[in-house]
């Protein structure tokens, strides 16, 4: 079952609301499927930032611990050239809107599609939620984890679901905000990167049929996450949709 409750807003980007999400604090990708360590993945998270210019190790933690060779140093900087570092290691600026520019290696396999989650932490004003993108791309889901009324403005950490295609060797994310007077106090990204599959072909016997269809029905009816082919988290009528698209395109 997702933990999610899912809205239409009118850029029309689907924006969910996390159930009983008061104080909760980053979510881990467990609800979409996978763990930090798993085959594919990547994770990066910043809670102290060293510099606007860049050179900001992840703090937190990291996946994988030694990068191998040849992928690009995780960091981030930001652009506009108006923010500074806080004595408690945050993004700030109080002369205008900043952009925060997040990059990440990834898997480089050249086709299939890269699942990316991005989670921030910010205190004041607020980000440009309409305008965070990943390589170019707008994100198929926003998701309130918590915000709340806060002194000056609101705390808010906000979750961001990408679906990247072309598994690129890294990722560059933007993250706008809306105004001055935005600390942007943390930051994490995890992705799993997926090569290229039939998914049409469900029960992946080499051919896509009728069988692919009743055993994806079975898988759908039983709530089983195979049949999240949407993969935002929960098993409904979009996922059969999803999976009638692919089933038709054949492979």
């Amino acid at each position: 079952m997702s933990r999610f409750r899912s809205t239409v807003v009118g850029t029309g980007v689907a924006v969910a609301v996390l159930a009983g999400a008061a104080g909760a604090d980053f979510i881990t990708p467990g609800d979409f499927g996978w763990d930090r360590g798993d085959a594919d993945s990547t994770y990066f998270e910043w809670d102290v930032f060293s510099s606007a210019f860049g050179g900001n190790d992840p703090d937190v933690g990291q996946f994988p611990g030694e990068l191998p060779d040849g992928w690009v140093t995780p960091d981030v900087v930001e652009t506009t050239g108006s923010a500074f570092v806080t004595g408690s290691g945050n993004l700030y600026s109080p002369f205008g809107p900043i952009n925060v520019e997040v990059t990440v290696p990834n898997y480089g396999y050249g086709s299939g599609q890269t699942t990316l989650l991005l989670q921030v932490l910010t205190e004041g004003n607020e980000l440009d939620y309409d305008n965070v993108v990943a390589m170019g791309q707008a994100p198929v889901e926003m998701t309130f984890i918590t915000r709340e009324l806060a002194d000056q403005g609101y705390i808010v950490e906000v979750l961001y679901e990408f679906a990247i295609d072309g598994n690129p060797d890294e990722i560059v994310i933007e993250i706008p905000t809306s105004d001055a007077h935005v600390s942007v106090n943390r930051i994490a990204v995890d992705t799993l990167a997926f090569e290229d599959v039939c998914r049409g072909d469900f029960n992946e016997d080499g051919i896509v049929d009728t069988r692919d269809v009743l055993t994806f029905l079975n898988a759908w009816s039983a709530g089983e996450g195979s049949a999240d082919i949407n993969e935002d988290g929960g098993v409904d009528t979009r996922d059969v949709i999803a999976f009638l698209n692919l089933w038709t395109a054949g492979c």
